[in-house]
Order: C-alpha cells, then sequence, then structure tokens
C-alpha cells in the first residue's frame, strides 16, 4: 500500500499521469485501477495524513475510476470530482491568463490629441451655446446572491421510509431508485437521517444505504424523535396433532456467485477487470418449479424485507453492500409464517468467498491464482450473487 501512496504523491507533484499509470501497471496486482480504489478506501477508512488522503483521490479521479465512499469523502472534503482534470488546474495556477498591460497582452493606443480650439468670430460669439445634457448614471448590476446547497440524499435503490430511527419502527412511505430527500435531522448515533419527501411527508431512512451531498456534518440531531413501539410478544406454540413435516418448508436448491461477465466485468487475458454490480437476487418457487410471486423474504442482519415479483416473476432484490447478508424466506403468499433454510456467505468480500465459487465466476483458475486474487482483494466489494429457494408443498 505504501508504495500506491508514494506513486500518488509523486503525481500529485509532477502532474504526469501516463507515469503514474505505469507505475500502477507494475505494481504485482490483479488488477491496477481496482487496487488503487482499495487502498484509498483503506487509507480513508484508517484516517491517513489529508495531503496523503487528498493525493489518493486525484490521482482516482484523474484515471476516471469511480467508488462511492471515495466520492462522498471527496465532497465532504471539497476535493475536485469526476471530470475536472488537476493537471489543468495545476497549469492554470502556474500560468495564469495575462492580464490587461501585462507581457503578451495588446499595448494601449496611444491618446490622440484634439486640434485646438479655433478662436471666436463675431458671428459665433453672437450664438447662444448649447447645455449638454448631463448622462443618466446607468444603475449598478446587483450582485447574484450565493446559492447555499442544502444536505440532502440520494436513494441508490429501493428502499423503506420508517416512522423512526431503527428497523423496529413501522415502515410508512418507500423512496424509489434515483429519487432525493431534504435532510431535516438525525439520530443521537448518526446512522439515520430524517427526511422531507416530494410529497412533504416526513420519515426516516437508514443511512449506510444512501449517498448524501452537502453539508450533513453540520445537520442537528432532531428535535422530536418517535418513541419506539413496544416489542410485539411472541404467542406460545399451540399443542398439535398435526405431525411435523421433515424438512423446511422452503429449502434452499441452489446459491452460486455471479461469474466476471454477468456482474458487468470482463477478461483481458490473465486479468480482470472488476463489473460494478453489488446484487443479491432472491428466486422464489413452487414445489413444481414454477415462479412463486407474493412471499415475503428477509436479509437477516439488516432486517430488510422485499416481495418476490418486485423485480420480474418469483424474484425479489437486496444490495450486497460488501458484507452482505444471509437470508431466510419468512412469509408464503398467505402471510403464513414459514420455516425455511438460510442462505448464508453472500458476501463482496474477497477473502470470505470460497475459491469454488470464484473459479466458478471465472475469477481465477485454480488454488495458487485464486490465493493471489484474494491476495490483492480483486474486484473487493464488486460481487453479485443468486439465491434459489422452492417450496417444499
Amino acid at each position: 500500500m505504501e508504495s500506491t501512496r508514494q506513486i500518488a504523491l509523486a503525481y500529485q507533484q509532477s502532474g504526469d499521469l501516463p507515469q503514474a499509470q505505469a507505475q500502477l501497471d507494475e505494481l504485482d496486482v490483479a488488477n491496477a485501477g481496482q487496487w488503487l480504489i482499495f487502498v484509498t478506501e483503506q487509507s480513508i477508512s484508517q484516517g491517513s495524513p489529508a495531503n496523503v488522503l487528498e493525493a489518493l483521490v486525484r490521482l482516482v479521479y484523474d484515471l476516471n475510476l469511480y467508488s462511492a465512499q471515495i466520492s462522498r469523502y471527496a465532497e465532504d472534503q471539497g476535493l475536485p470530482h469526476r471530470g475536472v482534470s488537476l493537471v489543468n488546474q495545476v497549469a492554470d495556477a502556474v500560468n495564469p491568463p495575462a492580464q490587461p498591460g501585462e507581457q503578451g497582452s495588446s499595448p494601449a493606443e496611444p491618446p490622440t490629441q484634439s486640434p485646438p480650439e479655433p478662436s471666436p468670430t463675431p458671428a459665433m460669439a453672437q450664438e447662444t451655446p448649447t447645455e449638454t445634457p448631463e448622462p443618466t448614471p446607468e444603475p449598478p448590476t446587483p450582485t447574484p446572491e450565493p446559492v447555499v446547497e442544502e444536505p440532502a440524499l440520494h436513494a441508490t435503490d429501493p428502499m423503506n421510509v420508517r416512522a423512526g430511527p431503527g428497523t423496529e419502527y413501522p415502515v410508512v412511505n418507500t423512496m424509489s431508485a434515483g429519487e432525493s430527500a431534504a435532510i431535516l435531522g438525525r439520530n443521537p448515533a448518526g446512522d439515520w437521517w430524517q427526511v422531507e419527501l416530494d410529497d412533504a411527508s416526513i420519515g426516516w431512512v437508514y443511512g449506510p444505504l444512501v449517498e448524501t451531498s452537502g453539508p450533513v456534518d453540520q445537520v442537528a440531531v432532531a428535535a422530536s424523535i418517535p418513541t419506539p413501539p413496544p416489542a410485539t410478544p411472541t404467542p406460545p406454540p399451540q399443542p398439535t396433532a398435526t405431525p411435523v413435516p421433515a424438512g423446511p418448508d422452503f429449502r434452499l436448491v441452489e446459491q452460486r456467485l455471479w461469474s466476471v461477465e454477468e456482474n458487468g466485468g470482463f477478461l483481458a487475458g490473465e486479468s480482470v477487470n472488476c463489473g460494478g454490480g453489488q446484487v443479491l437476487r432472491v428466486i422464489v418457487k413452487d414445489a413444481a418449479g414454477n415462479p412463486l410471486n407474493g412471499v415475503t423474504v428477509q436479509g437477516v442482519y439488516r432486517n430488510e424485507l422485499h416481495t418476490t415479483g418486485e423485480k420480474g416473476p418469483g424474484i425479489a432484490e437486496f444490495d450486497v453492500n460488501v458484507d452482505g447478508d444471509d437470508i431466510v424466506v419468512l412469509r408464503d403468499v398467505d402471510g403464513r409464517e414459514v420455516t425455511s433454510d438460510r442462505a448464508k456467505g453472500n458476501t463482496a468480500k474477497t477473502y470470505n468467498i470460497p475459491f469454488s465459487q470464484l473459479i466458478q465466476g471465472r475469477y481465477c483458475k485454480d488454488d495458487a491464482s485464486c490465493q493471489a486474487f484474494v491476495d490483492t482483494n480483486g474486484c473487493f466489494g464488486h460481487f453479485s450473487w443468486t439465491v434459489v429457494f422452492q417450496r417444499s408443498y
């Protein structure tokens, strides 16, 4: 990592982007661009010195790479955004445009001397001079008021809006992918935002699932936070004479990692160009293998609920979010709670993915190449999964 930081610091001084790219390509990593993103994200998380972070972020943007975490950090720190060439900024700072009158600008025209006024003749002396009216001064151009950016957030995926800051509160609204909302406040822990939606309704959304903009560090704790609702007591099990069926109601019949190409990437010889997908797709089928809509599936750790049919026949989708989530079937189409296998290990952390899954997804070919891929955190944070459940009755 230290050699990567030194490359970024050297580029900040020289502005030589091809040289920085060549130095990154010489590193013993599977994907130089993905490695640079990983080092930058780790440096942000570890609180590295500001000059090192600025150099890493600028090199990421000038190489046209992207990371949501890096974008948020750059915006919070007031660093340049994608599309602005830092080399051009340095050039403008070193060679500012010439000002009028400086060397290189057109020389000022010498003043033209007026001819001497003629002596008045008797006829001229008898004429009454005409007074020239004073010009009316132009009104001053008003200075536009500076635009003050308000704190806001942006939903990258469909998500729930709750009555309070926690999953124990009921869902009162939803946000679609691409929808924005104004931020009104936060909870004391700082992981939930109080928002106002376009229809003027108020609710709360989970902070790690959205992108923010504006001075969010100035957002105060909300003045009024609803009291969490009381937990619903679980009724004691009722005795029944019906024999318990063998096995769960819904069985896990498939769990696989998406291939490089499925996830939006491609292979170039021995190199893997990672895609940008972070999808956890859940498919539920009936006993005959037909898609089953209206089944409620749950992300165990984040307590996120989705219903099959939202993303296609029998399909629901979650965001992997690096750590991923375990998935179970919670309720059948009639709302009855069911038993289910648990799909575990749907993660985007390279070192937590079995070699067999990496080989099947074409990220590596054997144990040796998979170990090298894991050691360099290849495609870290950019993996997708599919899990399939089938009803047993």
